[in-house]
């Protein structure tokens, strides 16, 4: 692999990792600490500090109470944004899937970003071996 590609791949930030930056921001930006979330959504503070590190866990779980807390919708928790209509050109298949996603409710696109994450390191552990 060449040095370029390994720079990308230390790069990517996964999906769970991307989700805990935004409990983070999210949590600081009002005003709790971790335990204060934690309290509101009724999870232990360790779950909180678990989710932020990365790790969901079973964050989707309590989805619908942690975007509550955090005063957001649980779209905006999930993704980051909030939905904006941006021109785009996409491949016929492209469109398809995201068409399909677009349809799925926040806990399912949570599960699909996980499961497409795994199949992209299978693939690339594939192609290193």
């Amino acid at each position: 692999m060449s040095d370029v590609t390994d720079d990308t791949a230390k790069a990517r930030i996964s999906p769970g990792l991307e989700l805990g930056r935004r409990i983070r921001l999210l949590r600081e930006m009002a005003g709790l600490n971790q335990q204060q979330l934690a309290n509101k959504v009724g999870i232990s503070r360790s779950a909180v500090a678990f989710w932020e590190t990365g790790r969901s866990g079973h964050v989707g779980k309590h989805l619908g109470a942690l975007a509550e807390a955090l005063g957001v919708d649980a779209e905006v928790l999930l993704t980051g944004m909030a939905y904006k209509e941006i021109q785009e050109t996409l491949t016929p298949d492209e469109s398809m899937f995201l068409s399909l996603y677009r349809q799925l409710t926040p806990l399912i696109k949570l599960q699909a970003q996980k499961w497409i994450e795994r199949r992209v390191r299978q693939a690339e552990d594939e192609v290193e071996t």
